[in-house]
């Protein structure tokens, strides 16, 4: 009774075992891909200068891409349905989540990324080549659009196969923001594979971009006083009354870049300038300066002139003529200044404060 019960077992055993030896047979093979590995750099402008008030979304740069190569890998899926999957690894550059700010290449929207300089965005686009029955990415993508782990695709089969697989980046630096000064440089992206079902995989391509010094473009504008003299409150006849001796003063921007611009984009120069004069404590008749401080006259503001003795018109952008955006320069703007009576005139020092805008486009 005991040998009949240790045959019995014994048989069984061994029949497991015969069938796992069984599977082999049918031929399941890893899949594998082979390639070096490689770093390719993209070439953009080594000075990207922009106006400081550019809108955001212009092109800092125009397009730059890598050779679209289509055999970084040499690849043989070997079991129906396997595949390799390709990837856009992280970027040393890109600092977070895509922006509001998009930018088109070959017809398609693409994303544009913050950058570790302020106010400097890198757009991103993709380009994946394969030889396989099935593919993905058949045209240019946006970097955004590949999923947050950045997957490219997967290139299901029917069965075995061999065939070629590569890619293609490309880059555009874009405003979106209030640029600080900066060097942009290094790997912006990685892509690379790997056989879903195991096996060995091809070398990362390594994708950079050759250091980038953006700069911002602005004049340099002094401060100015004007003395506007003593004067009687007998000088104010009436309500409107100037007073009897212009201050002349002038607003310069020296030290105005220029240069040339970058074609298709709104960068390397200093397209136009404006002005404006806002003063710090309001108005107290159209175009008429409040007084400032305590104790103060009463009864006057002050009133601004242009060159051709016109009134000057405060808190509204007046274009800077003459400006040339090629050669730059040095550049003035003749005023005048006068009390302008607007009620009872007391006595009193009679200060005010204005301030300067320049806006750049």
């Amino acid at each position: 009774m005991y040998n009949t019960g240790f045959n019995l077992l014994f048989k069984l055993r061994r029949w497991i075992v015969l069938g796992l030896v069984f599977f082999p047979v049918f031929g399941w093979a890893a899949s594998s891909c082979t390639g070096a590995a490689n770093t390719w750099t993209l070439t953009l402008p080594s000075q990207v200068a922009a106006a400081r008030d550019l809108p955001n979304g212009s092109l800092l740069t125009n397009w730059v891409s890598s050779s679209a190569t289509t055999n970084y890998w040499s690849c043989t899926l070997n079991v129906a349905n396997d595949g390799v999957i390709f990837q856009f690894g992280t970027s040393g550059i890109v600092s977070g989540a895509a922006t509001s700010y998009t930018t088109t290449y070959n017809g398609v929207a693409i994303s544009v990324f913050p950058t570790n300089v302020a106010g400097v965005g890198l757009a991103l686009a993709a380009h994946h080549y394969g030889s396989f029955s099935a593919g993905c990415l058949a045209g240019w993508d946006s970097w955004a659009t590949l999923g947050s782990t950045y997957t490219g695709c997967q290139q299901l089969v029917g069965g075995k196969q061999t065939g070629n697989a590569g890619g293609q980046m490309a880059v555009a630096l874009v405003k979106i923001g209030d640029i600080t000064p900066g060097t942009l440089s290094g790997t912006v992206a990685t892509y690379y594979n790997y056989p879903v079902n195991g096996g060995t995989s091809g070398g990362t391509q390594t994708f950079a971009i050759s250091p980038v010094n953006v700069t911002t473009l602005t004049c340099t504008t002094p401060d100015v006083s004007v003395p506007m003299g003593t004067f009687k409150t007998t000088d104010f006849p009436n309500v409107g009354s100037l007073s009897p001796n212009p201050a002349g003063f002038n607003i310069q921007l020296l030290n105005c870049p220029g240069g040339t611009a970058v074609s298709g984009t709104q960068a390397g120069q200093i397209h136009g300038i404006q002005y404006r004069i806002d003063p710090t404590s309001g108005t107290v008749a159209t175009n008429v300066a409040a007084l400032g401080g305590n104790p103060s006259a009463s009864g006057v503001g002050i009133e601004l002139f242009n060159n051709s003795g016109a009134v000057f018109p405060l808190s509204t952008s007046t274009t800077l003529s003459g400006y040339n955006s090629a050669t730059g320069g040095n550049y003035t703007i003749p005023l005048t200044a006068r009390y302008y009576r607007t009620g009872t005139v007391t006595a009193g020092p009679a200060n005010a404060t204005m301030t300067l805008t320049i806006s750049y486009q």
